[in-house]
């Protein structure tokens, strides 16, 4: 991916040529931060349920272990270049 964002000593710019790009590359990170989030609330719900039933080795079990696993890796990448998941963001 080419890079739009040009590093300066009090932040970031943006030439106006790379305006619409950034913008559509912003919206596009905050669909994939929301489809996160969603996920690191439900999957863990879903967990609860199967083990409820005694389904914990079943491949959906194991697949959504595997999905939150991840999820939590992708957090902790977000996480280190400041960007948080808190409960109470909207």
């Amino acid at each position: 991916m080419k890079r739009i964002t040009i590093k300066t000593d009090t932040g970031f710019t943006v030439p106006d040529s790379g305006l619409q790009e950034a913008f559509r590359r912003l919206a596009a990170f905050e669909d994939i931060y929301d489809e996160l989030a969603e996920n690191t609330a439900a999957i863990p719900l879903e967990l609860g349920k199967l083990k409820a039933a005694g389904k914990e080795k079943t491949v959906r079990y194991r697949e959504m272990l595997g999905q939150k696993l991840m999820d939590n890796q992708t957090k902790a990448l977000f996480e280190r270049h400041g960007i948080s998941f808190s409960e109470t963001e909207d």
